[in-house]
């Protein structure tokens, strides 16, 4: 086309490309504001000239296309970025709680059982018959394991907290793959005529930005969808269709939610990386489970152990004393596969060797077998079959199943529910069991009264309570009156003979036995009586010059002994966890609590500084983004003005085209 036409022509394709790059720029600054817009171009090329008397004359502008600002590695490095620093965020705030809880140094656990030892059991040690001590004992006792109890609480209303947010997570994540399946529908039926819909591009964009939010992810295009996996590989959106998620009860613990697919019995937890879901996942597994196991290892030691000194000692009444505390019990969990009609409990054999740990136990018809979840390693086994109920020990912790069939599997919880348990038992004062079983003298009794004619050096120990019995052991039972006489007498390296009655009575001779003077002594064993605590009070007699008739009474105590109560005082410091199958306890109750501390509070300070990193990488990603689509005002005004003159220009072509035309029609009149 030549002549005035070409001229008007050219200039109308100008003119349209104008119109429409204005109408480009309008709607780049209209969306300035809106999360994930890329900004657009007008693309335009030079139509194809026509040769005319041997030139060749350009046919205007041709307005191509809208193109999107748009880079898939930075939108990639997005997505990754958003799961990270999301995830690291929920679980940072997730995780300060816990360490408020756990770490709070007033009303902590730390400061109520340093008050039950140093303000309760020391001052009953101190004056064990005082009325008003032995009551703070119990106040103390009581504010124990409220505390104790409370934590455990705050613990389970996480957990119930974090279910929640579970269930509300996977209904956005639903949600979101719902809206990209039909979003990925509308962009195939679209992007067929050559076009690039780009509105809808980055409202997919943004709502996989939205989704990679709630879990980690990988895109995966075809064609023009976009197939989203989780991090591990487990599909969410494939083309136009979307896998919905759930969350149901746990396989073995129904408290601890499990998100799976829809109808599926299988587990995607695992599978969950990133993301406030994966988040959550970790922060359960890693932080709030791991806290209530350890929370309820320290009540069952501490439980255990007081309770055992509280057996071995004697309250106001002359009694042995009673249990203390009280702690929740072994908690076994039967698989949901599980066969029906089988019969399983679990019990706390040895506290001190008791882990901070969940077991899984598997049959297969023939054999049992265990592994620490934690670690997944193996557990010895000792299996007692007794009968119908087969008897499975490990780790401190009793299980006695019957009517299991092969495949059959539980969970074992020796210490998760014991903390959320306890309780203080005892309220009356007098039941506290201050004094030692008996007390250690000098001498026989006569009418009622200690008489000491000794001649020889031989003493008697105060004596401990003990497990095993020692070389002599006595057929009467504590806290029995007992006398040891010497039947004969001599100097260091010579055997001296004694025996053991009961004074004041004609009974038999309730056990003999023989002392190397000079030696390390002999031990003298009085068993507690069954049922009762067990074990046996056991005595030295040692020394280097001996005479026959010289004696030594064993006599229950008065009111104002504190011997049992001092040794309660010392589990303050004893060790009294952490022990092996063939190793002493090497972890004290104050140390157990400090190392749970320490650990929450580390996972604590490294949960922020993570956060911390993973917002800075998003930041920097999404400055990243902004950089290529992001709409800056300053240039859309610039293009403004650009293409207000282009267009002005154009009308004014066309103007001056349709002079000419009116002059050369009027010329031709």
């Amino acid at each position: 086309m030549g002549g005035i036409s070409g001229l008007v022509g050219n200039a109308l394709t100008g003119l349209q490309a104008a119109q429409k790059a204005l109408q480009v720029t309008g709607n780049n600054i209209a969306n300035v504001n809106t999360p994930g817009y890329s900004r657009e171009t007008l693309l335009q090329t030079p139509q194809a000239p026509s040769q005319l008397g041997g030139l060749y004359l350009g046919n205007g502008v041709l307005a191509e296309t809208v193109s999107r600002s748009y880079d898939a590695f930075v939108q990639g490095q997005i997505w990754s970025s958003t799961a990270s620093a999301s995830g690291a965020r929920t679980f940072n705030d997730l995780l300060q709680p816990l360490v408020g809880l756990i770490a709070n140094d007033v009303a902590g656990l730390g400061s109520s059982l340093n008050r039950f030892f140093s303000s309760g059991v020391a001052q009953v040690a101190a004056y064990p018959a005082d009325t008003a001590a032995r009551q703070t004992m119990l106040g103390q006792a009581q504010t124990l394991a409220q505390t104790v109890q409370t934590t455990a609480s705050q613990l389970y209303e996480m957990n119930d907290a974090l279910n929640l947010r579970l269930r509300q997570g996977v209904e956005q994540v639903n949600e979101l793959t719902r809206q990209i399946a039909q979003l990925n529908v509308q962009i195939n039926d679209l992007s067929g005529s050559g076009q690039s819909p780009n509105t809808l591009l980055d409202q997919r964009d943004q709502l996989i930005t939205e989704l990679a939010g709630q879990v980690g992810i990988s895109v995966v295009r075809q064609r023009a969808a976009l197939n989203i996996y989780t991090s591990n590989g487990q599909v969410l959106v494939a083309g136009e269709r979307a896998l919905a998620l759930e969350a149901k009860p746990g396989s073995f613990d129904p408290s601890a939610l499990e998100i799976g697919y829809v109808g599926n019995p299988n587990s995607l937890s695992s599978s969950l990386q990133g993301g406030a879901l994966g988040a959550l996942i970790q922060f359960r597994e890693q932080s709030l489970q791991p806290a209530q196991r350890s929370l309820g290892l320290i009540a069952t030691g501490l439980a255990s152990a007081v309770n055992a000194q509280q057996a071995q000692g004697l309250d106001l009444n002359g009694q042995f004393g009673g249990p203390l505390f009280e702690v929740g019990p072994v908690q076994v969990l039967g698989a949901s596969g599980n066969s029906s009609g089988v019969s399983i409990s679990g019990s706390v054999t040895d506290a001190s060797r008791l882990r901070a740990t969940a077991y899984e136990l598997s049959y297969d018809g023939a054999a049992w077998n265990a592994i620490d979840r934690s670690t997944q390693q193996a557990v010895a086994l000792t299996v007692s079959n007794l009968g119908p109920v087969t008897q499975l020990d490990f780790d401190g912790v009793r299980v006695s199943v019957q009517g299991a069939q092969a495949g059959d599997r539980f969970q074992v919880e020796p210490t998760a529910a014991a903390a959320y348990g306890m309780r203080a038992l005892l309220t009356d004062p007098r039941k506290i069991a201050a004094a030692a079983p008996y007390v250690s003298s000098a001498g026989a009794l006569s009418s009622g009264a200690l008489v000491n004619t000794n001649l020889g050096n031989l003493t008697l120990s105060a004596g401990a309570a003990t497990a095993t019995s020692g070389s002599v052991l006595v057929s009467a039972t504590a806290p029995q009156a007992l006398q040891i006489t010497l039947t004969s007498g001599g100097t260091s390296g010579q055997s001296i003979g004694f025996t053991v009655t009961q004074p004041g009575t004609t009974a038999p001779i309730l056990a003999t036995g023989s002392l190397t003077l000079g030696s390390s002594g002999t031990t003298i064993s009085v068993p507690y009586p069954s049922p009762g605590p067990g074990g046996y009070w056991t005595v030295t007699l040692s020394g280097n010059t001996a005479v026959s008739g010289d004696a030594f009474t064993l006599s229950p105590p008065g009111p104002g002994n504190g011997g049992n109560a001092r040794a309660m005082a010392a589990l303050q410091t004893a060790k009294l966890l952490d022990a092996g199958p063939t190793t002493p306890a090497r972890t004290s109750l104050e140390s157990a609590y400090a190392q749970l501390v320490g650990r929450v509070a580390s996972q604590g300070n490294l949960a922020q500084n993570t956060a911390n990193a993973a917002e800075a990488v998003a930041r920097q990603n999404e400055a990243s983004r902004q950089a290529i689509a992001g709409v800056n005002l300053d240039e859309e005004a610039a293009r403004l003005i650009q293409f207000q003159q282009a267009y002005q220009a154009a009308a004014k072509a066309i103007q001056v085209g349709n002079t000419l035309f009116a002059s050369l029609l009027q010329a031709v009149q």
